[in-house]
């Protein structure tokens, strides 16, 4: 009853237009009086819930991210990509999506990728004649990969809210979101061949290009090395390797003299309002989750689904099309905390690795930035290439079909996630 309540109240004020965070905590507190439970209750499980050293990788993988598109760092990988990838057929567009897929070993966030790489990519490639609703198109299906690749914010807070290794969220991201970002460039081959564009042909390969790119971006690509490496080698946590990030990223900025002190100061302003709307998102979504776990609302829908269905991957793929509806109207982090409490128990009875469904379940809601009504996504990528939310959406509806391959592959072979957290870390048993 009083989760019935909640998630109605949470709907109602959402429809109102209220933002999430406030609609999240609103529904709580109505939970809390429900339950005939002190307020006070209220700001000791969230001041409780963000009193986490897990959490200390958040602001600084933000801060990277912001570091990294205001020293140009954004503008050298692109280029390097460019000389390496646009060789393939698909021209540029391929060198967005290996592009995202390089950046992504930096930057933690989708949105990091769409309005600073993005940005790069688009402005390039409306500069080659590629039509402005392709591009934004292309970019906006391949900054979903970023948040898979490690390191990832949604993967840091999903493996808080779950009581699960964000070393090993890590390392199980990496396989998946090659994968996803192999099938999309497929996707490109194809999708240029078959409808014989005028645009997206192949560039010619030329070493001294190669070479200059490398040299003048070495100092960026090696980032992604040193975050990786420093994980897999065990020298240090993921909340160290978030302070690694940001201090990589600020002495790359100062190494390239592209770092000024306005460009610093506006970095930090702005990590410091992100960072704080998701410290609050998840402080209040600690709330509801507790108040979902004491209704036993997973553990009745666990049983639930124990008596009718055993196939694990069948479970799954029903999950999958539950979190595919639910990222079309929350945003990415509030349906992660909202979800993980309800779904985890089910997952547990179906026998789910629960690094392999929160791989899952991650890159499920982060498609919910291309798909409305929410979609946020659409609506900054076509800020950036200066078109209107529709034709965005016209055009990156063809590229919902390798993502969704990529989550079908990631979901039928466990061991594609599994396979290099175990070999780092040991299968854990049973």
């Amino acid at each position: 009853m009083i989760t019935g309540t909640l998630l109605a109240v949470l709907v109602v004020l959402m429809a109102l237009r209220f933002p999430v965070s406030i609609a999240i905590g609103i529904a709580a507190v109505v939970a809390l009086l429900m339950a005939d439970l002190p307020l006070d209750v209220l700001p000791r499980m969230m001041v409780d819930s963000v009193d986490s050293y897990a959490l200390l990788a958040v602001p600084f993988f933000v801060l990277a991210g912001n570091l990294m598109n205001a020293t140009g760092i954004t503008e050298r990988i692109f280029d390097f990509a460019r000389a390496l990838f646009g060789v393939m057929r698909g021209g540029l567009a391929q060198v967005n999506v290996a592009a995202s897929m390089i950046f992504a070993g930096m930057s933690g966030a989708a949105l990091a990728d769409l309005g600073g790489l993005g940005a790069v990519e688009m402005r390039a490639m409306r500069q080659n004649d590629y039509p402005a609703d392709f591009s934004a198109a292309v970019t906006l299906a391949s900054c979903t990969i970023g948040p898979i690749i490690p390191p990832s914010i949604v993967l840091v807070v999903f493996g808080l809210a779950t009581d699960t290794s964000v070393g090993r969220l890590f390392l199980g991201g990496i396989v998946p979101g090659v994968i996803i970002g192999l099938v999309t460039m497929a996707f490109i081959s194809f999708y240029v061949r078959y409808n014989r564009t005028s645009w997206g042909q192949a560039e010619p390969f030329r070493f001294t290009e190669f070479w200059r790119t490398f040299r003048r971006g070495a100092l960026a690509l090696v980032s992604p090395v040193i975050i990786i490496g420093a994980i897999i080698g065990g020298i240090s946590t993921p909340s160290e390797v978030g302070a690694i990030a940001a201090a990589y990223a600020l002495v790359v900025g100062i190494v390239y003299r592209e770092l000024t002190w306005e460009r610093l100061r506006v970095c930090l302003i702005e990590s410091v309002t992100m960072t704080a709307v998701i410290m609050y998102l998840v402080a209040v979504s600690s709330v509801m989750g507790w108040v979902i776990t004491t209704e036993r609302v997973a553990h009745d829908a666990a049983q639930l689904i124990a008596t009718h269905i055993q196939n694990p991957l069948l479970g799954l793929l029903m999950i999958n099309v539950f979190l595919l509806f639910v990222g079309m109207f929350l945003e990415t982090l509030p349906a992660l905390l909202i979800m993980s409490s309800i779904l985890l128990p089910v997952v547990k009875v179906l026998g789910v690795d629960t690094v392999h469904f929160g791989i899952i379940m991650c890159f499920n809601l982060i498609i919910g930035i291309i798909t409305p009504p929410m979609g946020i996504g659409l609506f900054v990528a076509a800020r950036v290439a200066r078109i209107s939310p529709e034709q965005v959406l016209r055009s990156v509806l063809p590229f919902m079909v390798p993502l969704l391959v990529g989550l079908l592959v990631i979901t039928a072979f466990p061991q594609l996630t599994l396979w290099l957290p175990n070999l780092v870390f040991g299968k854990i048993p049973g």
